[in-house]
């Protein structure tokens, strides 16, 4: 058989079954033996809430204040968490978080009255219990356990909301190109004016204190809501200008209006009036955080116009033939490629237009198989290109945009609007965010990213951003000694925002092949590397990019257009980054009908490959922060299989109460001696929940994959590991352990094996399974997921596909070619 193409499995809600989940931890004793400390403890915390109280009572604002609950370290897991007889929602809700371990709770002074007192109502003594093994064990109720959890209470402070001075702030501002306003977060969300009167006194009295204590800073006073969505975080754009107009406090989202302005309203820079600001807002118990706004830029790529080279013949579109759609948000794609632009957004005047960097983008994707080779970029030439002209090069941006992340909203709408006109779904980010060095955690653009991707059903290729050039490594070289030390003594090369995004691809750049003294496949010496926070890996993907060092011919290795036609070479992750979106475009067009985004995101992180100049063991802890999963194959090799392997596909979704389990018996052409031989690969792409409010523990809901072997007393035991786990390190890992090495709580998961016989069975089963945050129920929609399964014979021999497809068929398992699969189910 020449061709064994990926298989749909249409009938997986059929391997949906009940699911009860088998509980967790016992309630653990963290004084055990040690009643004189826990007693002490007790009454340190509840001295820490009245001081808490004492605050409140003093404070001119409001009743209603914030504090950290820090937990211990050996108490971060779910089943330890303090939420079910002390902070309970109708008590002291639990709020959001910062680190692990590190809670936010809303605080009055009647519920501190009612916590101190059921604080002191926790047995002082260790109780103990023998379990029916004669294993005599602390046996604490849960009231004692969650006391014993809590390391200490702490006041949300100024500090913990603003990082930067007033001076530092207004140097930032001055430029305009951030729009000129602070960026506030708020622990909770001021609701329109006229519902006020349904809101408690203290809730009243937090809300009324923060817009009036706003309004009286008098004329040119702007605040805007650029943020509702409580699971988003609730922003507001505070922005002083020099104007006599009355203060402006905007309680509900505005429509984004960006267009160009002739005139625009200066940015009030007095010292004192944003001395003043920055103190009401550090004082305000509403207040959570003060960022300084982004700045959007272009990344610090290379190119420059070969002129040796040929003219570039711009070939022509085929009559009758159907291209791949490509959006690309840049400065704007040049005219010279206009046969091939479908649609433009068209924001942006002719004067305020950049369209080099754009247009070198369109170029690869369009023919950057012929002008580069296959080596390099893998894709057919050809695609239609969607123009999201948004970006206006140098100060012009102030004249587009006038409030903080108004850029993102203008790109909501233009996604909307012209995914509606064309169809396209694959967008092309190659931008990325300058932010104060005071910045920190998960960007306000990542969010936006997250939340346009989502709501619209449409995936953002991201770069992952170049080095300034002072901060750009040596050349990487063979020996991985030496690379490691490289990477040691390297600075400011951390993947630039909103590249950290969990929704979308995010993408680094590798050298070209072919070049002298240049190590092919290698970590370009520009590319930002992870990791970026704890969730996830980053960056997802890599692609050849250019290399930073010219090479004895004077070629980075990578050409393509620039505005005005000409071949000019360069490099850069924004060059990279194409290629990975060509390749998602590639396979969204290639497949009948809609596909998932999950699907999309599984075929290219599934199909992926790290380069083998990272695969010696010596850098495998560092491989995973340069090249994510690795380069996608092309997206016609990865729909073509092969007859020595099966890829099977599951798109489904978790329910509550339910998992997937889907039994199976090993390829027998892969059996010996009743031994299960071969090479499995699973790769588990969700769509979970996200809720910013909980800093590093944001994603809600973690879908994992197992593929499980039955053994002999009938369990079933996991038999694959998280790509780049240690050796050293097996499944049973802590909380940090399973987030840095197992992917626990990450969207894309890859776990995978190489078996040289394992037993003793060859019944397996894979289950998709789920676990919620504390406090966190799957939504009732459930939670969609796709998973791709290969189980393939390495040595290319065994007639695994053909051996595989005639047991699922006579076990009725429905199964199809992936391309066609649309036409009769409705999830791909």
């Amino acid at each position: 058989m020449a061709n064994s193409p990926i298989q749909i499995v249409l009938n997986s809600g059929d391997f949906i079954a009940h699911w009860d989940r088998p509980p967790g931890g016992s309630n653990k004793d963290f004084f055990a033996e040690q009643d004189a400390d826990f007693v002490a403890h007790q009454i340190k915390i509840t001295e820490q809430l009245n001081s808490i109280k004492n605050e409140q009572i003093e404070n001119e604002f409001a009743d209603v204040s914030y504090a950290k609950v820090i937990l211990r370290q050996s108490g971060i897991a779910k089943s330890h968490r303090p939420s079910s007889v002390i902070f309970k929602r109708n008590v002291a809700p639990i709020v959001g978080a910062a680190d692990l371990g590190e809670l936010f709770v809303e605080l009055t002074p009647k519920s501190i009255d009612v916590l101190t007192k059921k604080i002191l109502e926790a047995e002082p003594e260790t109780r103990w219990k023998t379990d029916n093994k004669g294993v005599t064990k602390p046996h604490p109720t849960q009231l004692r356990s969650e006391v014993g959890v809590i390391e200490t209470i702490i006041p949300y402070s100024a500090a913990d909301k603003r990082n930067f001075s007033t001076s530092e702030g207004l140097e930032w501002l001055s430029m305009p190109e951030t729009g000129g306003a602070y960026i506030v977060e708020l622990f909770d969300n001021p609701p329109p004016r006229q519902n006020w009167d349904n809101l408690d006194q203290y809730k009243l009295k937090l809300f009324q204190s923060f817009v009036n204590g706003l309004s009286n800073f008098g004329s040119g006073l702007i605040a805007s809501k650029i943020g509702d969505n409580e699971r988003n975080g609730i922003m507001l754009g505070v922005r002083l200008e020099e104007s006599n107009n009355p203060p402006i406090i905007q309680l509900s989202i505005t429509q984004s209006s960006a267009s160009k302005n002739t005139i625009i309203k200066k940015v009030n820079l007095n010292v004192e009036t944003h001395s003043q600001l920055l103190k009401f807002l550090d004082s305000h118990p509403l207040v959570k955080k003060i960022i300084l706004p982004p700045i959007i830029t272009k990344s610090e790529d290379i190119s420059s116009t070969r002129d040796t080279e040929p003219l570039f013949t711009i070939p022509l579109l085929e009559d009758n033939y159907s291209y791949p759609k490509i959006g690309i948000i840049d400065g704007g794609v040049s005219d010279v490629l206009s046969d091939w632009v479908e649609d433009r957004w068209g924001l942006l005047s002719p004067d305020d237009k950049d369209e080099n960097h754009g247009t070198f983008i369109a170029g690869i994707t369009l023919f950057g198989n012929s002008i580069n080779g296959q080596e390099i970029c893998r894709e057919r030439d050809g695609c239609k290109i969607i123009d999201l002209d948004l970006l206006p090069k140098g100060e012009a941006f102030a004249n587009y945009y006038t409030k903080p992340l108004e850029f993102f909203k203008e790109l909501e709408f233009a996604v909307k609007e012209l995914k509606a006109r064309t169809g396209v779904r694959i967008f092309n980010f190659s931008l990325n965010i300058e932010e104060h060095v005071t910045s920190e955690g998960y960007s306000p653009a990542a969010k936006m990213l997250d939340k346009i991707a989502e709501e619209n059903d449409v995936l953002f290729v991201i770069s992952a951003g170049n080095t300034k050039p002072g901060n750009t490594r040596k050349e990487w070289p063979l020996d991985p000694i030496e690379a490691l030390s490289i990477l040691a003594s390297s600075r400011n090369d951390t993947i630039k925002r909103p590249a950290e995004s969990c929704r979308n691809i995010s993408v680094s750049a590798l050298n070209p092949p072919n070049l002298k003294d240049i190590v092919p496949y290698a970590p370009s010496n520009y590319s930002c590397r992870g990791p970026g926070l704890r969730i996830g890996l980053k960056p997802d993907l890599a692609h050849i990019g250019g290399c930073g060092t010219k090479s004895h011919g004077g070629s980075h290795g990578l050409v393509s257009l620039n505005a005005l036609g000409n071949l000019v070479d360069g490099c850069g992750t924004s060059y990279a980054a194409p290629q990975v979106t060509k390749t998602l475009a590639s396979l969204d067009h290639l497949i009948e009908g809609t596909v998932s985004r999950e699907t999309l995101m599984g075929l290219a992180v599934h199909h992926a490959i790290v380069p083998e100049i990272l695969t010696d063991k010596k850098l495998k802890e560092v491989a995973k922060h340069m090249v994510g999963f690795g380069i996608p194959d092309s997206s016609d090799s990865i729909l073509a299989g092969n007859e020595n392997s099966i890829t099977l596909v599951f798109a489904n979704r978790v329910l509550p109460g339910q998992k997937m389990s889907f039994n199976f018996n090993w390829p027998s052409s892969l059996v010996k001696n009743g031994k299960c031989f071969g090479y499995a690969k699973l790769t588990v792409v969700s769509t979970p929940p996200f809720d910013y409010r909980f800093g590093s523990e944001f994603v809600r809901i973690n879908v994992d994959g197992h593929l499980r072997q039955q053994q002999a007393n009938g369990s079933y035991l996991g038999r694959l590991k998280a790509i780049y786990t240690p050796d050293n390190k097996d499944g049973n890992l802590y909380e940090k352990d399973q987030i840095e090495h197992s992917f626990k709580w990450s969207p894309i998961k890859v776990h995978e094996k190489h078996f040289s016989g394992v037993g003793p069975s060859t019944n397996w089963n894979l289950d998709i399974e789920h676990l919620a945050r504390d406090g966190e129920s799957l939504p009732l929609a459930g939670v969609p997921f796709t998973a791709l399964l290969t189980i393939s014979d390495l040595k290319n021999n065994a007639p695994v596909f053909n051996d595989m497809r005639q047991t699922l068929q006579s076990m009725g398992v429905q199964i199809v070619d992936i391309k066609t699969a649309a036409r009769v189910t409705p999830r791909v």
